[in-house]
Formats: C-alpha cells, structure tokens, sequence
C-alpha cells in the first residue's frame, strides 16, 4: 500500500487530492468494500432479531443516532475547515433519512418509519453502488464516513422490517411522499438560488443509472424519474398490500 494513502486520511475531499489515489467505482476497493458493509449489516439484522426489546431499543438509538451523528459530523467538519458550502446542507434523500433515522431512534413512528422503508432502503443501496465520492481515496475520513452512514441507514431499516417491529402499509404511503415534496420543495428553491443539484433535480449523478436516463429522456427526464418511483414503489408496497387485505 503506497504510504500517500495514510497522507490523505483527514484530508477533506473539498481541499484537493491526487486523482490517482481516488478508489474509483467498482474497482476491487469498492467491490471490497461493499462486500464488508453488507456482512455488517446482516450481523446488525440478525443480533437485533435474536436479542429482546429493551437491547433492541439499545441497538436502534446506538444506530440510528449514529447515521445522523456522522452527517452533523461533516457538516460541522467542513464548515471547521472553511469548506461549507450550499451543497452541503442536509437536503438530499439520504440526508432527509439521516433526520428520519435519528428521530426514529429516540421516538418510533409512522412518518419516519414509512420513509425510511419507502426512500431510505434503496437510496442508501444505490448511493452505495454509485458513489458520487468515488473521486476521493479510499483510505480517507470523509470516503468512510460517506461508506458507513449510507449502510448504517440500511441497517436501520432492515432491523425493524426484518424483525416483524415494522410493517410497512400502502395506506401510509402518503406520509412518505409529505416528507418527500418537503425535502424536494425546499431544494428546488435551493438549487435555483445556489445552483446546487440536491435529488440530482438538475443534472442525473455521473456514473450511475440517472447519467444515461437523463441523456436519453432529455427534458423528460424528471417525469420519467416520477414513473420509475411510481413503479420502485409498486413493487416495494404490493406484497404489504396483499398482507394488509388478508389481516
């Protein structure tokens, strides 16, 4: 391993780092990676489904506040070193879930519970798989804090929905999309005003499915993101809808 690795870990990615220590999508780094958080998150689902109620409540503070923790930590970090920017502000959809996740922690409820199942599940998953902070080298602070936080969400999710303390319902649905139309409100009027791309509202992330969906619809591009969460949707609820006809 080349000892500039080791110079870069608290190198904020905002300050500049050689291009050539960047880990890269899919690159066996990543792959690496990805293969480790997902054995993380499997023994997190499957301590909180063994253990009893007042561990799992333990568990879900020490998870949920996490996830939320590190994204105060960067936005604390970067404003710190002098690099805060607009696009940093919490606006995205995993930044929303962090919020969500951190509430859900101290308080279960409904409202953030159907977001996180309905955005904070594959969002996380995608972020994950397409990292727009490919760029930065692996071995950094931010690159990590980056891989956690997003795996941490999934954890979260999955603990609740997998141990049966959560059932997600068709009918609420709705609170979700309140959540969702806030977020996307607030940063349509941001990314007019700063020039941001908060829920890549502007421009599809590079290096993932938003990239050629974007290159192919032209200026369909934000109706036909609204059919495929239409159909994501769909098939994420249809199997809870049936169980909720038969209860």
């Amino acid at each position: 391993m080349s000892s500039r690795w080791f110079e870069y870990f608290w190198t904020c990615p905002a300050a500049g780092t050689p291009a050539e220590l960047a880990f890269r999508q899919f690159s066996v780094a990543h792959l690496v990676t990805l293969v480790g958080l997902a054995i993380g998150i499997a023994v997190l689902v499957r301590a909180y489904g063994r253990t009893g109620t007042a561990r799992r409540l333990v568990m879900r503070r020490v998870v949920g506040i996490s996830a939320f923790g590190l994204e105060v930590f960067r936005e604390v970090a970067y404003a710190v070193q002098g690099f805060y920017e607009p696009a940093l502000m919490p606006l995205h959809l995993c930044a929303v879930a962090t919020i969500c996740a951190g509430i859900d922690a101290v308080k279960a409820n409904s409202w953030s519970r159907e977001y996180l199942y309905a955005l904070g599940l594959w969002g996380p998953a995608c972020a994950l798989l397409f990292p727009d902070w490919a760029g930065q080298p692996w071995f950094n602070l931010y690159t990590w804090q980056a891989f956690v936080i997003h795996a941490l969400l999934i954890a979260y999710i999955l603990m609740i929905l997998v141990s049966g303390e959560f059932r997600p319902d068709p009918r609420r649905l709705w609170k979700a999309v309140v959540i969702m139309v806030a977020a996307i409100a607030a940063s349509v009027w941001a990314n007019h005003v700063w020039g941001t791309n908060f829920w890549f509202l502007n421009v599809g992330s590079p290096g993932s499915p938003l990239e050629p969906i974007q290159q192919l619809t032209g200026p369909w591009y934000i109706p036909v993101l609204v059919a495929l969460l239409a159909i994501i949707w769909t098939v994420m609820y249809l199997p809870w809808r049936r169980r909720v006809s038969r209860s």
